[in-house]
This record gives C-alpha cells, sequence and structure tokens, in this order.
C-alpha cells in the first residue's frame, strides 16, 4: 500500500527552564542553543529537507507564535504553520496535526504517514539522522505499528523517559536499523534505576520522535482510550472537511496531557528504530555544555563575558559586550544569564529549577515572562 510521507515539527513549548532567555514571543525553539549558529527549529527544517520536501513538511505551535515563527524563515511555506486553538500538550498537537494534514494534503488516513519531531532537540551527524528517520518510515509503512525512535544511552540521565526493548543483538552500525519490540515505557528513574537502564543494554532514551500512518494512530488511540478516540476522531473529521470551527470545538475536550502517556504506554504495538545519531533534548542551561564548544577550563561563554577563574561555567551576556559588560570571577559550575531585564544565578546542577523562578514570576504577575 502506498503512502504519501510528511513531517510534522512539534513546536509549541516554550522553554521555561532557558528563562530569562527564553519568553512567550520568543522561545527555546527560536534560539540559538546549538553549535550551528542558526535557531533549533530552522535546524530541524533542515534536517528533513531531503527525506520530506518543504511543502510537506509543516510546523504546528500555539497561536500566540505563529507570527515569530513565520518571521524566522525557517524554510517551509508560511501557510505550513499551523496554530492549535489550545494548550493540550502533545496529543492536542498530534491529533491537530493529523486532521489539518488529511485535509491540506488530501489523503486519507491509510495514505498518509507521519513523522513527528521536535523543534528543540540537539541532532549529530544530519546524515545518520535521515537514516534513521527513513528506516522508522518505513517501518511504520512495513506494519500496522506505532514506531519511535530510541536513543542509546551514554549516562545514567535522570532526566529522560527510557524505552525498553525485548532484545538488543551487540552487533554494532548494520544492526542499528534493526526495528525492535517495545516491551514497556518507564518514567523519568532516580539515579540507582538509570544505572541499572544503562548497564542492562536493552534500555534507550525516549526521543519523543514517532513515525505512524494516521490509519494505525486512530486505531492504536481506540486501543489504548477509546472515549478520547471518539474526542480525536471528531476532530479529525471536522478538520479533514475543512471544518476548521467545529474542530476547535470538539478540540477543547481533549486531555491536556502527554501523547507518551495516553497512547504510547498503552498501545498494543509498538516498534522502536535506535537513533544512529547523537541526541540530546537541551532540556535546561547545563546542557549547553553538550551542545556548545566550551573553552580550555569548560566554560560556555556567549556573549564575550570576562571569566576569571572560572570554571565548568555557563555565562550568557544577550545583550553583548557593547551594551553590557558581564564578568564572573572565582567561580566554578554556575550558570549566569543577562538580559536587557533580568538576570539568572544558578548553580549548575539546580539548572532544572528555573522553571520555579518561571512559576513564581508569573504568580507575582511579573512583565519578564
Amino acid at each position: 500500500m502506498g503512502a504519501t510521507r510528511a513531517a510534522v515539527i512539534m513546536a509549541g513549548g516554550v522553554g521555561e527552564r532557558f528563562w530569562p532567555l527564553s519568553r512567550q514571543t520568543r522561545p527555546k525553539q527560536l534560539l540559538r542553543l546549538t553549535g550551528s549558529g542558526a535557531p533549533m527549529l530552522v535546524d530541524a527544517v533542515s534536517r528533513l529537507k531531503s527525506i520530506v520536501p518543504s511543502e510537506r513538511i509543516f510546523i504546528v505551535t500555539g497561536r500566540h507564535l505563529v507570527a515569530p515563527i513565520r518571521a524566522a524563515r525557517s524554510g517551509v511555506p508560511p501557510e505550513n504553520v499551523i496554530a492549535e486553538p489550545f494548550k493540550r500538550n502533545t496529543t492536542g498537537c498530534l491529533v491537530y496535526a493529523a486532521g489539518a494534514l488529511l485535509s491540506r494534503l488530501g489523503c486519507r488516513p491509510t495514505e498518509l504517514t507521519l513523522g513527528i519531531v521536535a523543534a528543540d532537540h540537539l541532532v549529530g551527524d544530519a546524515d545518520r539522522f535521515r537514516q534513521t528517520v527513513r528506516a522508522a518510515f518505513a517501518a511504520a509503512e512495513a506494519e500496522s505499528v506505532l514506531v519511535i525512535v530510541g536513543v542509546r544511552p551514554t549516562r545514567p540521565e535522570t532526566g529522560y523517559g527510557y524505552i525498553e526493548v525485548d532484545k538488543v543483538t551487540d552487533r554494532p552500525q548494520p544492526d542499528c536499523l534493526q526495528v525492535h519490540t517495545v516491551r514497556r515505557f518507564h518514567e523519568k528513574p532516580d539515579r540507582a534505576s538509570a544505572e541499572a537502564y544503562l548497564a542492562a543494554g536493552r534500555f534507550f532514551w525516549n526521543s519523543g520522535m514517532f513515525f505512524w500512518r494516521v490509519s494505525t494512530f486512530l486505531a492504536q488511540l481506540e486501543h489504548a482510550d477509546p472515549g478520547l478516540s471518539r474526542i480525536a476522531n471528531q476532530v479529525i473529521r471536522a478538520l479533514a472537511a475543512g471544518d476548521e470551527l467545529r474542530g476547535a470545538e470538539v478540540f477543547a475536550a481533549l486531555p491536556n496531557k502527554s501523547i507518551d502517556y495516553v497512547l504510547m504506554e498503552k498501545a498494543a504495538a509498538v516498534r522502536m528504530v535506535p537513533a544512529l545519531f547523537a541526541w540530546d533534548d537541551v532540556g535546561a542551561w547545563d546542557a549547553l555544555g553538550r551542545s556548545v564548544p566550551t573553552d580550555a577550563s569548560g566554560n560556555v561563554a556567549i556573549g564575550a563575558p570576562i571569566l576569571i577563574g572560572t570554571a565548568g561555567s555557563i555565562v550568557v551576556n544577550d545583550l553583548g559586550p557593547e551594551r553590557m559588560a558581564v564578568a564572573v570571577v572565582g567561580m566554578e559550575d554556575v550558570v549566569v544569564v543577562v538580559t536587557g531585564d533580568a538576570v539568572l544565578v544558578v548553580s549548575r546542577d539546580r539548572a532544572q529549577e528555573v522553571r520555579r523562578v518561571v512559576e513564581e514570576l508569573r504568580r507575582r504577575g511579573a512583565s519578564q515572562l
């Protein structure tokens, strides 16, 4: 059975843990947080272009981000930036994307295969990324299964979810493109569990990259949650018929939950293709040490800060040296970020807690969001 391939880039998040650089209208995916020098969203589009033509690459985001994303000139047609009517996590994003693309591309659910990626992840070796993505598309078209890309862990990471597969052989690169049966999904583990997963060899990081025929997505959703499936089908039918008003009305009833929780953890047929490429979700400021070149003391220095006797730190001067002089002296393992209206100083090992700052600013009704 032939299939039309399309790509969906999920770009609705803000990236609160990158405050104060990340804001409501300047989210993480529009920041330059990798060594490429381009916004992360632009990198995401560029990686996909030789697999799926630009006219079949779609960016799904919130209404307030449509204009900033179009202004970023990511390389897709402006009309391919699609706004969800409400925030409903990745479940809403992917239901809405399915309906909108069936309408835009004039396909039936059995004819459309979606490759879904995030706008704000670090991906190494674009050629190996494309090789992996092509294998995942092929797996999703060969069987009625949901396919996910798993990343072989390089450290006992407690900030990622994990995928457990049935069996992994020890053969190197050629075996990496084998399709593995997923046994179970695991939430973010504690340190001891993460170390056990790393040692076992059959646990992979959950990359959040999905591949499926729309018909398979709908069938597995029916298996996982019949009530949710009814709502999703109503949304998709309305959008496929071009009735966006009705689609938005029904969309409001969708749960604000992750697709991992409502579908992937409960689905009857899930396969995994291991990534051939290095990957990082660049989740918080401490990740920049893995995505941006460091100096001889292990510092990430952006915006020409002055660093004296400082090591293992991340210092970002968003204003540049002409407008703001930023200096850090005698510090280790800290994050310092300076913008026009905010300063962040946090221990590098507590970078995940920046989200708590955003929560407090929101409670205060602060303007620096």
